[in-house]
């Protein structure tokens, strides 16, 4: 009897133990919400000035977007919600005035606009961000880590005040490594990258999947920056090359957070950008002039540059498929959210933050609206 009822309480033992609330926020810098809705832009597409290795992006026929971004479209959107389809009534806008990458990636991860960042300049960040505010919670202590591909993060993320783990840029992994480690700081030496201040992507990927292995964070921020360098040396095809990378890498950390008990059915993946660029023939550019200290002539504002983009899957995130927006949403309502998937109110903390996103209201009219299309089609 006593050894039935050992057996018993061994076999009801799992179910009692709590899960706990994990995130993964994905960035892609300076990706357009065109190719994550429309796939490749056809008035680019072919067009010698911009491409100059074809056969590269064949396969990303334009109007398809699952053909460039595959898992987006196939996973995060049949199981999870997608917002900055203009052509369908969704749209998420940076508040920031300056709609470059400091300003933006501040405004994404402290929740609100600083007019004081209104450059790329390594200086400090004087604002606490949220990745920062959830590191000082005991629960989640040592237990927040950031990969960039960007050398500018560890002074986004003030890492001499705030002592996050963050690898961004060329940095090495320092202290005590795994063989894999090891050898990702050898191969990230010995391999050049065309940009001066950016990593290729890769290894901002796998640096951050070998800290996931081993040391198992509660919050885990990757910012990939490959997309937004192509597109400023106006290597179109590259731009687009970059992101289908972008979407596999995702897809590959996805699995990886399935395949782990300690993340698998705990985990929301949150994936946005930092800030949006223009169309057509200004594709390249992003921003306005004002945020080039020094700029003595006219300040064209590039049209687009303040338009992003969003997309989440998870626990409590039902498949909603696009969300219509009715209301205004912004970049900045990102960092409340972050902290609310993890249990904790960073609005108490930081009032200046902007909500949390309201994805359950939101979700009730993208349901409903399917559910009406769904009547007057007869399925």
């Amino acid at each position: 009897m006593k050894l039935n009822w050992l057996i018993g309480l061994l076999v009801l033992l799992p179910l009692s133990v709590k899960a706990e609330p994990k995130v993964v926020l994905v960035s892609i810098d300076g990706m357009r919400w065109q190719e994550v809705f429309a796939g490749a832009d056809p008035a680019l597409y072919q067009q010698p000035e911009w491409v100059k290795t074809p056969e590269l992006i064949r396969a990303f026929t334009p109007g398809k977007a699952e053909l460039l971004m595959p898992f987006l479209h196939n996973t995060v959107k049949q199981q999870g919600i997608s917002v900055g389809d203009r052509t369908q009534g969704s749209s998420i806008n940076v508040s920031n005035s300056y709609q470059i990458s400091y300003p933006g990636y501040q405004e994404l991860l402290a929740g609100f606009a600083d007019p004081a960042i209104r450059s790329n300049h390594k200086i400090a960040n004087p604002n606490v961000t949220v990745l920062e505010w959830l590191n000082q919670q005991p629960q989640l202590q040592h237990k927040v880590a950031a990969f960039g591909s960007w050398e500018l993060f560890p002074y986004i993320l003030n890492t001499e005040r705030s002592g996050l783990t963050v690898n961004a840029g060329f940095m090495p992994e320092q202290g005590k490594l795994s063989e894999k480690q090891q050898y990702l700081n050898q191969l990230q030496a010995k391999t050049p990258s065309p940009f001066a201040t950016v990593r290729l992507d890769v290894f901002t990927q796998e640096f951050a999947l070998e800290h996931l292995r081993l040391h198992k964070p509660k919050l885990l921020y990757i910012a990939l920056g490959e997309a937004d360098d192509f597109a400023h040396l106006g290597q179109y095809d590259q731009y687009l090359a970059a992101i289908h990378r972008s979407d596999q890498f995702i897809a590959d950390l996805w699995q990886e957070l399935q395949n782990d008990p300690y993340y698998r059915d705990q985990t929301t993946l949150l994936i946005s950008t930092d800030h949006g660029r223009g169309e057509a023939a200004q594709w390249r550019s992003h921003g306005k002039a004002a945020a080039v200290p020094g700029y003595k002539g006219p300040k064209p504002q590039i049209a687009g540059s303040e338009q992003v983009w969003l997309a989440a899957i998870g626990p409590g995130i039902p498949a909603a498929g696009l969300i219509r927006t009715t209301q205004n949403w912004q970049q900045g309502q990102m960092a409340a959210t972050i902290a609310a998937a993890l249990g904790f109110d960073y609005l108490a903390a930081q009032p200046k933050a902007a909500p949390a996103f309201d994805f359950s209201a939101a979700i009730q009219l993208a349901v409903s609206d399917r559910v009406q299309v769904e009547d007057r089609q007869g399925l």
